[in-house]
């Protein structure tokens, strides 16, 4: 059989190859070029800029992780503000709490249209429900002007590449804006590239960055991601002292009295599996 192949360069010195079935999308939006392809592991695959972004297969491991540890570990979550909506599979998560209010900022009405016509499997209709409040602007222009303020905000974001316009949403100025709009013991968490080995000076660019303004209240996790071939990363920072360390049990049960809908990855083993990290990277 041949394939055509979509390669990733994942660092200077590495390429990952997916064999492509099916090219299903291939368009450029103001923002970015965007592609869906086909691959016999992991099904649709998405691709925003040459990258990929997540994998019909396996998007729910990166979208558990980013969701439920902040909301888990909130006291009692009731404003979430998103910035980078995507494929509308972080909404879809956040709708499993049926308490919170969700406020959702997108740069690119393009990716949400894309995401409506071509991305079902992820979203699942969660772009046209009644308690997402959608705004398209930029995150920074949104978080700056808002007199809006939050228990929980969840950052979905490209990867911070220097001259794009997520870059400037990983720097202490910008964690700044986000500190001043989280209401008391309020959380945040964002996307935190990866912490493979050799190339973790990337996730810690962004951690160095968060402590500047919330101090030692600001901690990684990670977890492997197939369609990525590497572990990713995630941070967690708190207004308010914090402890992710809770027991299985005590996570298990909020889940249960939070959590209306199943979880295929995200409970209480695997909430304390995300934060125990390999010495390497607690050095």
């Amino acid at each position: 059989m041949h394939f055509q192949w979509f390669i990733d360069q994942v660092a200077e010195d590495q390429f990952h190859c997916y064999a492509v079935s099916e090219v299903l999308v291939d368009i450029k939006t103001s923002w970015q070029k965007i592609q869906i392809v086909r691959n016999t592991t992991f099904g649709k695959c998405l691709i925003i800029d040459g990258k990929i972004q997540s994998s019909e297969v396996d998007e729910y491991i990166y979208h558990e992780t980013l969701i439920h540890p902040p909301l888990i570990l909130h006291p009692n979550p009731r404003d979430i503000l998103v910035i980078g909506v995507g494929e509308g599979a972080t909404l879809r998560e956040l709708l499993k709490y049926p308490e919170i209010n969700i406020i959702a900022v997108e740069i690119d009405p393009e990716v949400i249209n894309f995401a409506e016509q071509y991305l079902e499997e992820w979203h699942q209709g969660a772009l046209r429900n009644p308690r997402i409040k959608l705004i398209y602007e930029d995150g920074w222009d949104y978080l700056k002007n808002t007199n809006n303020s939050f228990d929980v905000i969840v950052l979905d974001l490209p990867e911070p590449y220097p001259n794009t316009p997520a870059y400037r949403l990983y720097t202490p100025e910008f964690y700044k804006m986000v500190w001043e709009k989280l209401n008391p013991y309020g959380n945040m968490v964002t996307q935190g590239e990866t912490t493979q080995l050799g190339q973790h000076h990337k996730h810690f660019w962004i951690k160095n960055n968060l402590k500047k303004v919330f101090q030692d209240n600001v901690f990684s996790y990670q977890v492997y991601i197939p369609s990525f071939d590497s572990s990713w990363g995630f941070l967690l920072a708190s207004k308010d002292k914090i402890n992710p360390f809770r027991q299985e049990e005590e996570i298990n049960e909020l889940i249960k009295k939070r959590i209306k809908g199943s979880l295929r990855f995200y409970d209480g083993v695997t909430h304390l599996s995300l934060f125990y990290l390999p010495k390497y990277l607690r050095e």
